[in-house]
């Protein structure tokens, strides 16, 4: 149930109401975030950014029918991965498992630049790119929605289609993958503070 106290709710509601400026402050507040997390999905920016705006299109269009939420980022992550899969499948832009191991762009997880030294922070980094090369395409969305999103465990699940307990798990088991592959380098442990200062197993 929806928290009425919450300011995300009464947002929302504004939006749904008929208030424009609530809905373009919606699409301001969360259009970088929607598009570096459809970057698990797809490279095609042009695709990403045509089912962001057919996400916002249909939302305004019938926006009388929404239900309510005070948690419009979740809502939008989940309704957006919804619509990329349905478009993807279509034009066949998402990627596969295989070509998301071997790709060279930069991790769907940012960091923060207090956590690494400037001394330190591009072999760190480099080292952290090589690690999640190696997860699994939903291992890494998984920890893309627990950890540069900051959606609960609940929510993970349900975005994933899987129990609360196998999201858990399945966070748990990324981020012990990630400490032994760090652990067999020289780079320091530093970079999993990423991970660990924001972790709540």
């Amino acid at each position: 149930m929806a928290n009425k106290e919450n300011p995300s709710y009464f947002l929302w509601e504004r939006f749904k109401n008929g208030d424009d400026d609530a809905f373009y402050r919606i699409y301001d507040q969360y259009f970088n975030e929607l598009y570096s997390y459809a970057l698990n999905f797809s490279k095609d920016q042009d695709f990403i950014k045509d089912c962001i705006h057919d996400l916002f299109l249909n939302l305004y269009k019938y926006r009388k029918t929404l239900s309510s939420t005070d948690n419009i980022q979740y809502y939008l992550l989940r309704s957006l991965r919804r619509l990329l899969h349905k478009e993807g499948t279509k034009k066949n832009t998402l990627l596969h498992d295989e070509q998301l191991l071997h790709l060279n762009d930069t991790p769907v997880i940012s960091l923060e630049d207090e956590i690494i030294a400037d001394e330190t922070k591009k072999e760190n980094f480099k080292a952290l790119a090589d690690v999640m090369k190696k997860l699994t395409k939903k291992q890494q969305e998984a920890l893309s929605l627990k950890f540069e999103h900051n959606l609960s465990y609940p929510q993970i699940a349900d975005t994933l289609n899987i129990s609360v307990e196998s999201a858990r798990t399945m966070i748990y088991r990324t981020l012990k993958e990630l400490r032994k592959a760090i652990k067999k380098g020289k780079t320091s442990n530093s970079i999993l503070l990423f991970f660990m200062l924001r972790n709540r197993i």
